[in-house]
């Protein structure tokens, strides 16, 4: 007899639990057995919701993407922008240094200053009194007495003799006066310290008088 009323509170208790599991909806709360929240879903619902997620994902993703290209788009345009007026600075600042200089040097020269010009740099001719017009002897100035120049000296005054006598210099002499006074001219700049300043500038002068005077037949007086 004693068994009976505990089997009677067993079921009661059992009721009890039922009611309240009953009551308890795991998908209002959520659970560790992988349940939603909100409310219950059926294998229907549930793949909708999950295409739904899908392609709200990839709507986001699209936006994102879009707003990733936009700014780039604005950071290619902005650093073009900045490149192109880096660069039309830099001629805005070639033309105003250019404009100066131009200003600071006046007006070009005209044709017949700029012939002056060129004719004002070419070496004197020699005179008779340097050089003779009869026999070709030469008068060299104090420095190039000098006995490191005495076989110039002897080579130049033979082609100048010859140019007297024949009333020109041939090819082959004319090529041997250039070549001569260039490196007579060269012995000089070697030892230029050896000479007063006044000395070696006549000096210098006189070589390229010699040089220039090949280029014209003699004077005949």
């Amino acid at each position: 007899m004693k068994a009976i009323p505990f089997t009677i509170g067993l079921l009661m208790s059992c009721s009890v639990v039922a009611s309240a599991w009953g009551q308890f909806d795991p998908f209002m709360y959520g659970n560790n057995w992988g349940g939603v929240y909100g409310h219950a879903s059926t294998v229907e619902e549930g793949a909708a919701r999950g295409m739904a997620d899908v392609v709200r994902s990839a709507g986001l993703a699209n936006m994102m993407n879009a707003q990733a290209a936009s700014t780039y788009q604005d950071a290619v345009k902005k650093n073009i922008d900045n490149r192109m007026s880096w660069t039309n600075a830099y001629f805005d600042m070639k033309r105003v240094n250019q404009e100066s200089r131009r200003a600071l040097k006046g007006p070009a020269p005209s044709q017949e200053q700029l012939v002056k010009a060129a004719t004002d740099a070419l070496p004197d001719r020699l005179t008779q009194s340097k050089l003779d017009p009869v026999t070709g002897s030469i008068k060299w100035p104090v420095a190039l007495r000098d006995s490191m120049f005495e076989e110039y000296r002897v080579k130049l005054e033979g082609l100048y003799a010859q140019r007297e006598k024949n009333g020109y210099l041939s090819p082959d002499q004319y090529l041997q006066v250039k070549s001569t006074t260039k490196e007579m001219k060269g012995v000089l700049q070697e030892n230029v310290r050896k000479y007063p300043t006044s000395a070696s500038i006549e000096a210098r002068k006189f070589i390229d008088s010699l040089a220039y005077e090949a280029d014209f037949d003699p004077v005949r007086t």
